[in-house]
This record gives structure tokens, sequence and C-alpha cells, in this order.
């Protein structure tokens, strides 16, 4: 079985209306992408949407024409009339319609950090492994509120930002909700990763790399785990996006002396791993221009790992 992503061209076909309605589409096949019978497709609506909007299973190919009525969700009727003349078909099997919350966490600025080959997907492409595991992690429940990279290339409100920006300009750190919708979730984080880059001038406190769509604004203590410090720039650090993922997986920490160590145990034989962390290890931080990270939350991100590694 293979998994393929699949553009869904919004402006030619509502592949949400028709699977929200029907049970099995019709969908025109092509010579490039060999998909076969049982193999799984995520339909990748392009935009306004632009995000993962529905997992099918492929249910029949090679059909000589479409044998589903279906000619009310096409937008082109034009389009419609040219593919069915010049194109052989296959059939799809609703699987699932991702929610409004499921899709802004499987957008192509968010898959695009997990392997997606551009943001605007075009065509047909099989999903790596790695994207597959965190559009699998969504499907099972999971959410952007533990995920620093992933808020930040999230939804936002400017209005929410805003009003974030001016907690943290008022020394109020705390977004207590319970259940944040995704939307706040990355309106929070924008505003926090303002006020941390700013800090730290654009540059990764480890690596020094400063180009924009490589850096994070990381927690210490994370998101999830102290509502009252969320906001809080002294608790987050700068850091370039391999490096982020390395500290939110402990492979990377960071001691009270701001002295980063690699858990070598766990970077284990992976080689090439071991040559990518192998420069951080006795690197000491770069200290931010304001509200360097408090030890304190270092203390507690360390005493968290050492429970969780138990």
């Amino acid at each position: 079985m293979t998994v393929w992503i699949v553009a869904s061209k919004h402006a030619t076909y509502r592949s949400e209306d028709a699977f929200r309605e029907l049970e099995e589409v019709n969908w025109s096949e092509t010579q490039s992408a060999h998909i076969a019978l049982g193999d799984v497709v995520y339909l990748y609506i392009t935009r306004p949407i632009s995000a993962i909007g529905i997992k099918c299973s492929v249910t029949a190919v090679g059909l000589p024409q479409p044998d589903i009525d279906d000619r009310d969700y096409w937008v082109n009727e034009k389009e419609m009339i040219e593919r069915k003349q010049r194109r052989s078909w296959m059939r799809l099997k609703r699987m699932t319609v991702f929610s409004d919350e499921q899709r802004a966490q499987l957008k192509g600025t968010v898959l695009e950090r997990y392997g997606l080959r551009g943001r605007r997907v075009q065509g047909r492409q099989r999903a790596t492994d790695e994207i597959l595991a965190y559009i699998e992690s969504i499907e099972q429940g999971g959410t952007i509120t533990g995920d620093d990279a992933i808020a930040e290339a999230g939804e936002f409100e400017p209005n929410e930002v805003a009003r974030f920006a001016d907690q943290i300009a008022r020394g109020d750190y705390a977004v207590y909700d319970q259940i944040v919708p995704a939307k706040t979730r990355g309106s929070a984080q924008r505003a926090f990763a303002e006020a941390v880059k700013g800090n730290y001038n654009g540059h990764c406190a480890i690596t020094g790399i400063s180009t924009r769509e490589f850096l994070v604004a990381s927690h210490i203590v994370p998101w999830s785990k102290a509502p009252g410090i969320r906001l809080d720039p002294s608790n987050g650090i700068c850091l370039s996006t391999f490096v982020d993922r390395a500290f939110d997986a402990g492979f990377l920490h960071i001691g009270t002396d701001y002295v980063v160590r690699i858990d070598w145990v766990k970077v284990g034989d992976d080689q090439a791993l071991k040559n990518a962390l192998e420069p951080f290890d006795g690197r000491r931080l770069a200290m931010p221009t304001r509200d360097e990270p408090q030890a304190d939350y270092l203390l507690r991100r360390l005493a968290s790992e050492v429970t969780t590694a138990r």
C-alpha cells in the first residue's frame, strides 16, 4: 500500500461538499502517478483552504468513465467535460473528513516542516514516513498546543496577536484556557515569538542562524505545562528549527549555566545525527538583550526530562 497526497483544486471541484454527501466519488487518473487499488489518498484542498481536508481509500482503478453522478460538485463544467473525454478514472471512498481545527494543523505551511514538497501542492506526491506520522498523530487527536514550530506556522488572528502583545508588555503572561482553539494558540505563539526573537536579534541562540524561515521561539517549560507563563519571554529561546526539534525531543539539553549538552545515549548509532549535533555539545547559549532564560524554568525543564526518561 502506498499513501498519496493529491491536490484537489477548490476552484474546479468541491471535494469537501462531495464527500460529505457521497461515500464514494470518481477521481481522474494520470500516467505520472501510479495510484493502485488499496492505496490511501489524502486530498489537499487548494486555496483558499490550502490544507489536507479528506482521507480516502482507493476502491477501483482504470475505469473508462465515471460511474458516479457528482456533477453538482463541479464548479468548472468545461473542465469536467474535458476530463471525461481524456482521462481514465479511479474511485475514492471517504474515510475521514477533517475538522476545521485539524485542517489548521494540516496546512501546507505546517506540512512543509515534515517533508511536503511545496506548500502549494500541485498534482500528486507520495507521503514520506515523517509526514505520514505527523498526519496520523493529528488523526488520533494530536493538537498544535504543544508544538511551537507548528503553532507559529498555523492560523492566527491579528487582533488577538495585538492583544497578546499588549499582555506581554504589561507583564501578564497567562493564557488560562484549558482548551485553546487553534487560531488562539497560533495568535499567542505569534506574539510570544515576536518578543523572543526580538530579544535574540533574530538569531538562533545556539547556531547563530538568522534566516527567518528557520527560526522558532521555543518554550523552555512547555506550553501545556504552565499556563501562567505561556507568554513570558524569559520562558523562551530563539532556536533554529533543527535545534528546536532536538530540544523538544530530549536529544539536546540546556543547563542552568546556559551550556548545551547532548544526550549521546539517546542519539545512539545514528552517525548522521551525531555529526549534526556534535558541534553544539558544550556550547554556551548566546544571551538575549533582555529577558534571559530563567534558571528556574531551565531547572523545571531538566527535571521534567529526567522524569520522562525513567
